[in-house]
Formats: structure tokens, C-alpha cells, sequence
């Protein structure tokens, strides 16, 4: 398994994940946090990471790459 996205909010590792499941790619959620209280406003210091297969880490990339630009650009309007 490979770290595609790490990220101190869980929202968006919940937003990356779907993502790429919505590609086809299997991923796993992988925080040390209280993700049971509250998983979508948790911030963790150690972060939340997306986790893929081996195999499907090159596409996942590419699926994070434009979910960070989007970002981006969303927060620049």
C-alpha cells in the first residue's frame, strides 16, 4: 500500500477517497485520531492519509494532482 494523499483535515481525505473509488481505485482511510466523534471535522495532527495498492498508486496520483488544483483554484475565487 502507498500514501497518495495526507491531509490534517479528514474531510478531504473522505473527498479523495471517493474519488478515486469513483475511478475504480480501492483506497483505505488510515488516521490516529477520533474519527468516531465527528469524521468529517476532525483535525488530526498527524494527519489523515489515503492509502491505494501498489499497482494503482501512478493513477490515484494523477486523480489527487487535479483534486489539489481544484482546490486551489476554488479557494483563489
Amino acid at each position: 500500500m502507498k500514501t497518495v494523499f495526507a491531509s490534517t483535515f479528514q474531510d478531504d481525505a473522505v473527498v479523495v477517497k471517493s474519488l478515486l473509488e469513483s475511478a475504480g481505485i480501492e483506497a483505505e482511510i488510515l488516521v490516529d485520531g477520533m474519527l468516531d466523534v465527528n469524521p468529517l471535522f476532525v483535525m488530526d495532527m498527524k494527519g489523515a492519509q489515503v492509502l491505494v495498492a501498489d499497482a494503482q498508486a501512478e493513477d490515484a496520483l494523477s486523480i489527487v494532482e487535479d483534486f489539489r488544483k481544484n482546490k486551489s483554484q476554488s479557494h483563489a475565487d
